[in-house]
């Protein structure tokens, strides 16, 4: 069997259209498109009472990365690292939905390791909110948040409910 290569697996949270992008962050720095939902993917979680909220978001966000490494494995890579980046807070009336979240993320998956930030302000910066890996490099962050409105860059994940 021929060894993996080891990857950056990216997942990018646009809170504006509650969807989000998985993408490849490979060892020569480039960003590969690898899937992406549908806008309101994840609208489910609101309306739901805060500890439900924080179960559909780890079980949505688990299917993804799993479907994730899928992706990667076919193209002879393995993930190395988890990165999650929440571009802008999912609303919610506590303020500690992307925080609960986190701390799921990087207190269960330690191997490989997760790191959860959050990207906002002007110009956007990202925060860590919770995890030791550092955050991604700007560039191919850069490429993945300029593929998102182009389709033809990903793989639909099939609709959920």
């Amino acid at each position: 069997m021929t060894p993996k290569t080891p990857a950056v697996l990216l997942v990018l949270v646009e809170a504006a259209k509650l969807r989000w992008f998985a993408a490849a962050l490979g060892p020569d720095g480039r960003a590969v498109p690898l899937l992406r939902s549908e806008d309101g993917d994840l609208a489910k979680y609101r309306g739901l009472p805060f500890d439900e909220q924080v179960a559909f978001l780890r079980h949505r966000f688990c299917g993804v990365l799993q479907k994730g490494c899928d992706r990667l494995w076919a193209r002879g890579l393995k993930a190395s690292q988890f990165v999650i980046v929440f571009e802008g807070v999912l609303p919610d009336p506590t303020g500690e939905l992307v925080r609960a979240v986190a701390d799921h993320f990087t207190l269960w998956m330690v191997n490989p390791p997760a790191a959860v930030f959050v990207r906002a302000g002007e110009p956007a910066a990202l925060e860590k909110v919770a995890g030791d890996p550092d955050p991604p490099p700007a560039e191919p962050l850069a490429a993945v948040l300029a593929a998102r409105d182009d389709p033809a860059a990903w793989e639909a994940a099939p609709g959920r409910g």
